[in-house]
């Protein structure tokens, strides 16, 4: 989150990481502003060991996820991939009040996302998605298998269903956003309708599961003071089709170098694009429905507002041309790709 309005008393979350965990002793405790799923804070030891804390509030258990990132990076030493950090009890999440907690070590560095994209950059990261995709999925147990269901249209319809309302004290970004999702309606139910003919045709498909990240995009990769590169965010893996990973991708300048050294690593890979074309419709309406939450139902704070505002106007009117374009692009990427692999 970008602004801390977790309720959260940062001199109970570092009485709660002393007790809880065997890091040494810390004595101080910093909000970041980054991401959007979780408040994310800096933990400093008195021996000067510097961690990350991630606090989340979500019905998903983080555990088989985090579980097997620990896994990997121990046993399996995929080492790109950041583990967290066990707690006394031998946990990789613990529980505070109503967040799921859990500590990693500290990256110094700054995200891709942050930084400038290089083609050096580029396949490290093709070798390491792909490396992920290719192990084995016995190694793991646990994990969820994706479903290919829409678990955004619930909290979508319950945004619609807002609309009659008329508070003349809302802000004036609630008021914007009130007025866009009224102008906007039509195709909103529309989407979901589409959304729901998409679920039917994908699940036909015969699509084989690989281990995938869920959210691999330029903010979730690291790049520390040596030059190495980490994929982080872990806590969405799970059983799916490369595309749920390899779709975070698929705008850049250097996509298709991207496949091309993606392919060197996993030759046998194959690319279906109706999943593309769910997983960019399923985005965005992620995006529509975690940002209209925080305008209708989050806090009242003005920049909070602000901020949910911006974000939530690259989605709505739903981008369908961005669509088309990215997936024109895809077709056009992996033909260009193969040709280059038969000459």
């Amino acid at each position: 989150m970008k602004v801390d309005n977790s309720n959260i008393h940062k001199s109970y979350l570092l009485a709660f990481i002393n007790q809880t965990y065997d890091i040494g002793e810390g004595q101080k405790i910093e909000f970041i502003p980054k991401g959007e799923e979780g408040y994310c804070y800096s933990l400093e030891t008195k021996s000067r060991g510097l961690y990350f804390v991630k606090a989340t509030k979500t019905v998903r258990n983080l555990s088989p996820s985090l579980s097997a990132i620990y896994f990997l990076h121990f046993r399996e030493k995929r080492t790109y991939l950041l583990p967290p950090i066990q707690s006394k009890a031998g946990e990789v999440v613990e529980h505070f009040d109503s967040y799921q907690i859990s500590v990693f070590p500290y990256i110094n560095g700054n995200s891709i996302y942050e930084g400038k994209l290089t083609l050096s950059d580029t396949s490290k990261i093709a070798f390491m998605v792909a490396d992920l995709h290719k192990i084995e999925q016995n190694k793991v147990s646990d994990l969820l298998h994706e479903q290919f269901d829409n678990p955004f249209e619930k909290n979508i319809l319950k945004l619609m269903h807002t609309l009659e309302m008329n508070d003349k004290t809302e802000s004036i970004f609630r008021q914007q956003a009130r007025e866009l999702f009224a102008t906007e309606q039509d195709d909103i139910y529309a989407t979901l309708r589409h959304m729901r003919a998409m679920q039917k045709q994908i699940q036909s498909l015969p699509l084989s599961f690989s281990i995938t990240h869920g959210d691999p995009n330029y903010a979730n990769i690291m790049r520390d003071s040596n030059g190495n590169l980490h994929l982080i965010d872990c806590e969405w893996l799970e059983y799916g089709p490369i595309e749920r990973d390899i779709m975070a991708f698929t705008e850049n300048e250097y996509f298709e170098q991207f496949l091309l050294e993606y392919l060197q690593y996993h030759q046998n890979a194959k690319l279906h694009l109706e999943v593309f074309e769910f997983y960019l419709y399923r985005w965005a309406l992620q995006e529509i429905s975690d940002y209209g939450s925080q305008l209708f139902f989050g806090s009242t704070g003005d920049e909070e507002n602000e901020h949910a505002w911006k974000e939530l106007q690259p989605y709505l009117p739903i981008p369908h041309e961005e669509i088309r374009k990215s997936l024109k692009n895809i077709k056009r990427s992996w033909l260009n790709v193969k040709i280059n692999k038969i000459q």
